[in-house]
């Protein structure tokens, strides 16, 4: 087995602040896959062959909560251990945490990194059902600075949160004490501030890691009345340890009545996840930001079978349109292998138990984003919408386009294969090479013909129609780059 990675290989942010580096100066697309129950559910066997197929695919972070993320603590993991004594997180069992090491050791053999989140959120402000919390301001800080020391040579990204927002209301059931509280069965209107329990966390994982953690947050995918929007840099902006930027754009294609039965003010729209990814980029201090849970592929839309499911098509969809608008790299996530095998109940009610995951088309087209991002100039590639010239639609269809500040490239997404029109202008050099670049595949075709930089163009794609998508790569000719998608010196 390979030695963990030591933390001088921890990745940091580039100097512009958009994008993550590795400690040798080269760009690190973040391509993550979820495993929520990585930790509880499959047994070693089943890891090293989950790990061994992302690996291959060109996957680089695995993001899991080591507590598990359904009845964390009430369950037992594979193996019949709870991750805490009593539910005391002043006494981690260390039985659990000895397989949270081996995984944690497979995935450096397989070169993965763990983004791990050391609780998921119903542990801070209890569950629908009435679950008491476990953690607070006085516990938080003790278990960050055991758990980020006991990982300590493992270059970890921390992830606090777990689908909630630093202001939560209060649940029903039981408060912290485990008294009952006032809000009955419905969602009280009193908002809690949860942001110091956090900074007790985040100052527990920094000590713990001897100054070197890299922490962000994984917010819920909407607000409440009053509070900002589910953007990372809203609630959290000012801390100084947090290193990323998250939002989830989460699951919903009809987000609305969702939002009004349980109270929310909003609830993202999956399909838009380019407006806040675009300004999470533009916020200030800047920090890089990654769609930490879009959609899923595999996975009911609004948990509604009834509406259908999210598929490879999708998955792209989102992937392109965060990278496009200025997203360090891509997240994604299947229902079946993000539950690993899971037998828990209203998951099967759901009909979200897809055991061919594994094999799924969007994972395996996932490195394709990657291998495009990274064949051309990396650090200088900006968001710019005024590439094309003419109608940008909206929603899933919505074209979108990104290029380098200098002008050596610019890249757009066509969801439906529809004809576009770029302002070549945009592009140095006095000639453009043109290239079709297949989402499906990873194969680029170069484009005939002349491109004079000094007007705009209109291109057709391959082909058109629902869920037939295109990537239009255009490249100042003098730089003699590569086919898109094939990595230079």
């Amino acid at each position: 087995m390979n030695p963990p990675p030591p933390p001088a290989t921890m990745i940091r942010a580039s100097p512009d602040g958009h994008f993550l580096v590795e400690a040798n100066g080269k760009p690190f697309f973040w391509l993550q896959d979820w495993a929520y129950e990585l930790f509880k559910v499959p047994d070693r066997d089943e890891v090293d062959r989950y790990f061994s197929d992302r690996s291959r695919k060109g996957f680089n972070v695995i993001m899991a909560p080591v507590t598990g993320m359904t009845d964390s603590f009430s369950r037992p993991s594979r193996y019949g251990e709870r991750p805490f004594v009593d539910n005391d997180p002043a006494r981690p069992n260390l039985r659990y945490f000895e397989n949270v090491d081996w995984i944690i050791e497979r995935g450096a053999h397989y070169e993965l990194r763990m983004a791990l989140l050391p609780i998921w959120g119903g542990a801070v402000v209890g569950r629908w059902d009435g679950s008491s919390p476990v953690f607070n301001v006085d516990n938080a800080e003790g278990y960050g600075r055991w758990i980020a020391t006991r990982y300590r040579q493992h270059a970890i990204f921390w992830v606090l949160g777990g689908d909630f927002n630093p202001l939560w209301p209060k649940l029903p059931g039981r408060d912290q004490s485990g008294q009952n509280n006032e809000s009955g069965n419905e969602t009280s209107t009193v908002i809690v501030d949860h942001t110091p329990l956090l900074d007790a966390f985040a100052k527990g994982l920094l000590e713990g890691s001897g100054g070197s953690a890299f922490i962000s947050y994984h917010p819920s995918g909407g607000h409440w009345p009053d509070t900002p929007q589910a953007r990372t840099s809203l609630h959290l902006g000012d801390r100084s340890w947090l290193d990323m930027n998250m939002l989830q754009s989460g699951h919903h294609m009809f987000p609305e009545p969702i939002a009004t039965r349980i109270g929310m003010e909003s609830i993202w729209n999956a399909n838009f996840n380019y407006e806040p990814i675009r300004d999470e980029y533009d916020s200030s201090p800047v920090r890089p930001v990654i769609d930490v849970e879009p959609r899923l592929e595999d996975e009911a839309i609004n948990f509604n079978p009834e509406n259908g499911y999210w598929k490879a098509y999708d998955i792209r969809n989102a992937a392109y349109h965060a990278v496009f608008a200025g997203a360090a790299g891509i997240a994604y996530g299947n229902v079946g292998t993000g539950l690993i095998y899971s037998d828990i109940e209203w998951l099967r009610l759901l009909q979200l138990r897809h055991r061919h995951a594994l094999s799924s088309l969007g994972s395996a087209q996932m490195q394709h984003a990657k291998a495009l991002m990274l064949s051309r100039p990396y650090f200088t590639r900006i968001p710019d919408q005024s590439v094309i010239v003419g109608d940008q639609w909206r929603g899933e269809a919505h074209v979108s386009a990104t290029r380098d500040r200098d002008g050596s490239y610019a890249m757009l997404y066509l969801p439906h294969g529809l004809d576009v029109t770029v302002d070549l202008t945009k592009i140095s050099g006095a000639y453009a090479a043109a290239w079709w670049y297949d989402p499906r595949n990873g194969e680029a075709t170069q484009i005939d013909g002349t491109f004079p930089t000094s007007e705009a163009r209109t291109f057709e794609p391959p082909s058109s129609g629902a869920d037939t998508d295109w990537i239009l790569v255009i490249d100042d000719r003098s730089r003699g780059f590569l086919p898109p998608g094939v990595a230079g010196e």
